[in-house]
């Protein structure tokens, strides 16, 4: 189980496949120790074993590292533009200065110091594609994650730091298995050019005076482009070892324009953290061991040719949420655990209370005297007539509302006054009432008295016209106090419903029975609870 979570989540070291013109050599590593290295020839019986040994090895992500002679760079100038300009400008300067290849590369090296301060770009291309695409075939044909395509000069730059190179003028020489000599140059850091030398078979020739020869060589050829910077002597920084080292120390003299750094390529190998150093003079292992340690940002490949590295990526990604999110459904599954637990012991202890306060209850009961009412009931007679007081009704507040409006009106006496109190502001005065009459719409209030006021006219001439605007003058009165939410007349002194009929004396005057009228007046009480 444990085995097969780390091969799910872990995120092994990339496999280096180091491409030279001749041969390939790739290379496993494991937790920093080389744990195999396999030698391919660049030819079909080596395309052969190479793809075969792809098909018995498990996936893991592989990184290209090209170390050719057909590997081209060219100093150059853009304007400063944005990402969009500048990938334009840049894709016209491949299809001109690199035909017929996919594989480019710019490495951005400041910007100029007077004028529009271009930038200052160094472009690389690999000019013979076909050196690669064999092999770059075999691997997408397998589905192996191809992690990026590298250039071992551009990847030189990152050795600079750990060999402790920082003058001006910095040339590093190596002797690579897979092609030849490397010697590649660097100003102020930075890479300018990059030259692959052959090397004779080991011990056919002097090595210290072949490799000084060309030294002298790619000198004259730095200083007829004038990169070589003046204030600075050309420091040559050579990575050997063993016998090919100390031939190297009798041979190589520091003068006014050259001073050199022999450097142990075992003792480098220890800084890269390789575990088991080479014991070779070769310093392919040691470029291996620089890209499989920290993988840079791609060079050369194309994104059909990363495709299954980002599909590798993505899955790492997603393995890692799902083990994020079981972790945090485990952890809140067990705090949910122990909360439930809390809760339950805690209604346990409740119920153990309830049951001690109630026996407690029970002998106190049984201390009083006999009653013959249960406590229960008697609570509940007590809330019975707590809530008739507070709900009781008085006719102060309507008899004022309506002595008031009757002193603004002598011509009427009052005749009778029915009240009730109600929640319900239609509710009628009378339950023995015909019908129910229906107010207008009124606010909304919790409680409501509601009164049907008799009343006539004194000295009624015959005016009904008159009378109903009396009757009317009464109504809008009583609507101008603020608690009347309603005021309804029942009954004009002349009825004037459709289905009514009218008869009399025209002789009659001060008749009580034909000058007689009814209003229904509600009164609304905020908080329910009637005033008195």
């Amino acid at each position: 189980m444990i085995y097969l979570l780390r091969s799910i989540f872990s995120n092994p070291e990339p496999r280096v496949l180091l491409l030279g013109a001749e041969r390939a050599i790739l290379y496993l590593f494991d937790g920093g120790e080389l744990a195999q290295a396999y030698i391919f020839q660049a030819d079909e019986s080596g395309l052969a074993l190479f793809e075969r040994c792809l098909t018995e090895i498990t996936a893991a992500p592989l990184a290209v590292l090209i170390d050719v002679v057909e590997e081209e760079y060219r100093q150059d100038s853009i304007p400063h533009l944005g990402a969009p300009d500048r990938r334009a400008m840049l894709a016209r300067k491949y299809a001109r200065l690199f035909r017929g290849t996919p594989f480019h590369h710019t490495l951005r090296q400041g910007r100029e110091s007077a004028g529009r301060r271009d930038d200052r770009v160094l472009l690389t291309a690999l000019t013979r594609p076909e050196l690669l695409t064999p092999w770059l075939d075999k691997l997408l044909a397998h589905k192996v994650p191809v992690a990026g395509i590298f250039s071992l000069p551009v990847l030189s730059e990152n050795l600079l730091q750990r060999i402790g190179a920082s003058s001006s003028n910095v040339l590093l020489i190596s002797l690579q298995k897979a092609s030849g000599l490397r010697q590649t140059f660097f100003r102020d850091g930075q890479l300018k050019i990059s030259r692959l030398a052959h090397m004779p078979r080991l011990g056919s020739v002097p090595f210290a005076q072949h490799l000084l020869g060309e030294v002298e060589k790619l000198r004259r050829y730095l200083n007829s482009l004038a990169l070589i910077s003046r204030d600075s002597p050309l420091s040559i920084y050579i990575l050997s070892h063993g016998p090919l080292l100390e031939e190297l120390r009798q041979h190589c003299r520091d003068s006014e324009q050259e001073r050199f750094v022999l450097l142990d390529i075992d003792a480098v190998g220890r800084d890269l953290a390789l575990e088991a150093p080479g014991e070779s003079h070769f310093s392919d292992l040691l470029y291996a061991r620089l890209l499989a340690m920290r993988v840079p940002r791609n060079h050369y490949a194309r994104p059909a040719d990363m495709q299954f590295y980002n599909l590798h990526r993505v899955r790492l990604a997603l393995a890692s949420a799902s083990l994020i999110l079981a972790l945090a459904s485990l952890a809140w599954s067990g705090i949910n655990f122990v909360e439930g637990v809390t809760f339950k012991q805690a209604a346990i202890d409740a119920m153990h209370k309830a049951a001690f306060y109630q026996d407690r209850y029970e002998l106190a009961r049984r201390k009083l005297p006999v009653t013959p009412v249960e406590p229960r009931d008697i609570k509940t007679a007590v809330d019975a007539v707590a809530a008739l007081r507070q709900h009781k009704n008085n006719p102060e507040t309507m008899l004022q509302l309506v002595a008031g409006a009757l002193d603004d009106a002598p011509q009427i006496e009052l005749d009778q006054l029915r009240w009730i109190g109600s929640a319900d502001a239609n509710a009628p005065v009378q339950d023995h009432q015909a019908r129910r009459t229906t107010a207008p719409a009124v606010a909304a209030k919790a409680y409501f008295q509601i009164a049907e006021v008799s009343a006539h006219l004194r000295l009624f001439d015959g005016d009904y016209a008159k009378a109903m605007r009396v009757v009317d003058a009464l109504a809008s009165n009583l609507k101008t106090h603020a608690t009347v939410v309603a005021v309804q007349v029942l009954q004009y002194p002349l009825d004037v419903r459709s289905e009514a009929s009218v008869s009399g004396s025209a002789t009659a005057t001060g008749d009580t029975a034909v000058s007689g009228f009814k209003l229904k007046l509600v009164v609304g009480i905020d908080d329910g609870h009637p005033p008195g």
